[in-house]
């Protein structure tokens, strides 16, 4: 009985042995492999030399990341349309992911979110002359002109009409309908913006009446007018452009195929496409555009790499995208994967390097 014992323990030994020898080969076999990263030009997360060098701020945390997993990894050049079959068909075990989606999810598996981008409006810094006279001939400013010279005409309508007859030397005498009503309008004109030059005024009682009632109107009239006239002459600098609403009268520019051009056709705004955010920006730059709708840590790399453009960067509060790294469904990569993730971004070296690639002011 006591042999038995001795055996059975033996034998158990040897099993238990056995297969932490197998988990051991197992994780050593994981280890030694070298695991193959998709990578695709998105600058500033991932920009590719041309010589098979990468560089960029995703790039860079995977970087550390792999080193906090002691994993080995060769990136491979992929398309970013097919970075989720790229997971599926097995040519990478991991993919550097632009946006996570509910669509990518419902196929693979992503790591911790590591950084937000948000969309935003490029504008240019300040308003010069040319841009102040541009802004004179744009719709904005002949609306609210347009609206202005309808509510003088018809002040100076029931002026004509109620000082005609009574007050010839101003308003009536041998003057036709259309001379009337144009002194009509000089008068209402010259109340409202309190000149006053006095060349004209009301003598009936009810001529007067109405004048000191558009006197009070003409205040808070001037008041609402010069801040919109204001505004379509200086146009947004120094202040936050309105999105969508601002950007329907605005002359914008978007990378095609980009979230932006998506984001502007969605709510029917009209823009002009170019195949590069750099060409967007110039064209900016050079009057041709307005605005420039796109995300903000691309626009603020491309800007602060450019010497020649000088643009102010406004982050909009809408359609927002996530940088994870994409995995396949249930590999057993997403633990370790999450927990390197989480060390990393929550290091001083991740603030670092976003302050490298993006940040909030153009070095000088």
């Amino acid at each position: 009985m006591q042999k038995a014992l001795i055996v059975l323990a033996l034998l158990m030994i040897m099993l238990s042995s056995a297969k932490t020898s197998a988990q051991t080969d197992s994780l050593q076999q994981g280890t030694d492999n070298s695991l193959v990263v998709g990578v695709f030009s998105q600058p500033p997360y991932m920009i590719a030399d041309g010589n098979g060098n990468w560089d960029g701020i995703s790039i860079r945390l995977w970087r550390a990341v792999a080193d906090r997993m002691n994993v080995k990894y060769e990136l491979k050049e992929i398309s970013r349309d097919s970075a989720v079959t790229a997971l599926l068909n097995q040519k990478a075990d991991i993919v550097l992911f632009e946006d996570v989606t509910p669509a990518a999810e419902k196929q693979i598996d992503f790591s911790h979110i590591y950084h937000k981008a948000e969309m935003g409006v490029a504008s240019p810094p300040g308003t010069g002359i040319s841009s102040i006279v541009k802004a004179f001939f744009s719709k904005r400013f002949w609306y609210i002109a347009g609206m202005l010279s309808i509510l003088l005409l018809i002040v100076g309508s029931i002026i004509y009409f109620i000082e005609r007859n009574s007050n010839e030397d101003n308003f009536g005498g041998e003057r036709s309908i259309a001379k009337g009503i144009g002194s009509g309008f000089w008068w209402a004109g010259v109340t409202m913006t309190t000149i006053g030059y006095g060349d004209k005024a009301p003598v009936t009682f009810w001529g007067r009446a109405v004048a000191l009632i558009w006197m009070l109107v003409a205040m808070a009239v001037t008041a609402v007018l010069t801040a919109s006239l204001v505004s379509a002459v200086m146009g947004n600098s120094g202040n936050k452009i309105d999105v969508p609403g601002d950007l329907r009268d605005m002359k914008m520019v978007a990378v095609k195929g980009s979230f932006a051009a998506d984001y502007m056709k969605q709510e029917r705004i009209p823009f002009q496409e170019v195949k590069e955010i750099s060409v967007a920006l110039k064209k900016l730059k050079n009057m041709d555009a307005e605005a420039v709708l796109n995300s903000v840590p691309v626009m603020r790399y491309t800007i602060n790499n450019d010497s020649d453009l000088s643009l102010k960067v406004q982050a909009v509060n809408i359609d927002p995208h996530y940088y994870a790294f994409g995995i396949a469904q249930g590999d057993s990569l997403r633990e370790p994967l999450n927990l390197a993730v989480l060390q990393v971004i929550n290091s001083n070296f991740w603030q670092q390097e976003l302050d490298r690639y993006v940040p909030e002011k153009k070095r000088s």
